[in-house]
């Protein structure tokens, strides 16, 4: 079959600007892989570039597929591969997105092999949230052991691994979420959740050693006030974060790593990360998942799964 169904985005723009629709399957090259996705995760990255709202800073060709991370099987191996084989099951970090179809050819330094008791729509969502909360918290951020760690935006794709990671590291958890999140945030290891409507319970928050800032805005002036004197603030989302605060606010970008990545899906699929399964959406509902997203408000991340 040399044709397969893709998210084809044509515009920007959030409505009517991805078609579902008929394009060449790839053909696979030397050093490459197939990979028949499963799922593909989704992240506010992808409605961001849907919408326009990064083009200058990150402007694509148009028509293009966007899906920056997704999890399936490996269907066609490139002469020279010898890391993976036919029938693996993978999860993948695309360098040019491209996960929002039925297949994709990759080289094999972006994949890792799945865990087999592991779900590939959870599979899916790994690579941003996890190498993202990572990232933030232990390669920039130098969480350690005793520390007091305050995470903004607790219940979301990459607060949900964020806060069991910090915990996991002996780091004391303070997290913010909406109040009918609380319990969940708290089942994740958080030893305190504040509601983010709530700017004077945030206020009462002193001698945190590290701020994961994970949605930016105005939240963040009530949140420098919660560090302690040696304290630091990294933001995923707050570009300008260090122009506020010189040597104490760090702008950040997820490091991709194979083995931490593939360390979290292991202690995911053997139950020592605690994780819920993601909102599921056909390929055909992508606009809508899309829009789900960019709503905010939800628990952990949503997917497209293939049928």
């Amino acid at each position: 079959m040399n044709q397969q169904f893709a998210a084809v985005m044509y515009s920007y723009g959030p409505k009517d600007t991805i078609k579902i629709e008929p394009i060449n399957r790839p053909q696979v090259s030397p050093g490459k892989v197939i990979v028949q996705i499963s799922a593909a995760g989704i992240n506010p990255l992808d409605w961001k570039l849907r919408d326009g709202v990064l083009k200058y800073l990150f402007p694509l060709t148009l028509p293009c597929v966007l899906g920056g991370e997704f999890a399936g099987k490996i269907v066609e191996v490139g002469d020279g591969v010898t890391t993976f084989n036919i029938g693996d099951r993978v999860i993948g970090k695309p360098i040019n997105r491209g996960a929002f179809a039925e297949t994709i050819e990759i080289t094999p330094d972006q994949l890792i092999l799945t865990p087999d008791d592991l779900d590939d729509s959870i599979a899916a969502t790994l690579p941003v949230a996890g190498l993202t909360a990572w990232t933030g918290l232990f390669d920039i951020g130098e969480l350690k052991s005793g520390q007091r760690v305050l995470i903004q935006g607790a219940a979301g794709g990459v607060g949900s691994l964020a806060v069991p990671l910090a915990h996991r590291a002996g780091a004391t958890v303070i997290a913010t979420a909406s109040q009918k999140n609380r319990d969940y945030v708290k089942s994740l290891g958080a030893t305190e959740v504040i509601n983010y409507n709530d700017p004077d319970a945030l206020s009462a928050i002193k001698d945190v050693d590290l701020v994961l800032d994970l949605v930016g805005g105005k939240s963040l002036a009530a949140l420098w006030n919660t560090l302690a004197p040696n304290g630091r603030m990294v933001s995923s989302v707050a570009v300008d974060i260090a122009e506020n605060q010189p040597g104490r606010g760090l702008f950040f970008q997820m490091k991709y790593d194979r083995a931490v990545l593939s360390t979290i899906a292991k202690d995911i699929a053997k139950g020592e990360i605690p994780f819920s399964p993601p909102r599921e959406f056909d390929l055909t509902d992508i606009s809508l998942a899309l829009d789900s997203v960019k709503s905010g408000g939800s628990r952990g991340k949503a997917v497209i799964r293939m049928k």
